[in-house]
């Protein structure tokens, strides 16, 4: 089992540059390239979105795994790019309601299916049940990361 946690470790470090500028740009509907925070402000909006009343700067700070005043620059930026707009929030008159704009809903639509159609081309050669087996145990381990507290060390399977 150590052999399988170390080689699954080395894989994870591997993949983090699934997510790097370099690899993962994105353009707006003038050609121009998207900065990746705000990709990923607007990918935050997007998901949260059917889930609350409304989506705040912390609800992009709990997704993207960020300090506050760190989610706050990214909205800021995603705002300037004209992709989400601050409103006044119907729930609490303190905070600020994020709703994408027609712009940041196009960029996601672009960002996903540019995401997707990679991914198609690295998997292209496989079988589908061997895509179909890595999606279903991918899921459950990011299910498992989500649920266990930081610095927590998971239970030990029976």
């Amino acid at each position: 089992m150590a052999d399988d946690l170390q080689a699954l470790d080395e894989a994870l470090v591997r993949l983090r540059r699934l997510w790097t500028a370099s690899r993962a740009h994105v353009v707006d509907d003038l050609g121009r390239r998207v900065e990746m925070s705000s990709v990923l402000v607007v990918e935050a909006c997007a998901r949260t979105e059917p889930d609350t009343a409304e989506v705040t700067v912390g609800d992009v700070a709990a997704f993207l795994d960020v300090e506050p005043s760190t989610a706050s620059r990214m909205v800021d930026r995603a705002a300037t790019a004209g992709l989400v707009l601050r409103t006044a929030s119907r729930v609490n008159g303190r905070r600020a309601a994020l709703v994408l704009t027609d712009d940041g809903r196009a960029l996601r639509a672009r960002a996903t299916a540019a995401r997707l159609g990679w991914l198609g081309g690295v998997v292209a050669g496989w079988p589908a049940e061997d895509v179909h087996l890595l999606a279903a145990v991918l899921t459950r381990f990011a299910d498992a990361v989500a649920e266990t507290p930081a610095g927590a060390a998971p239970p030990r399977p029976r």
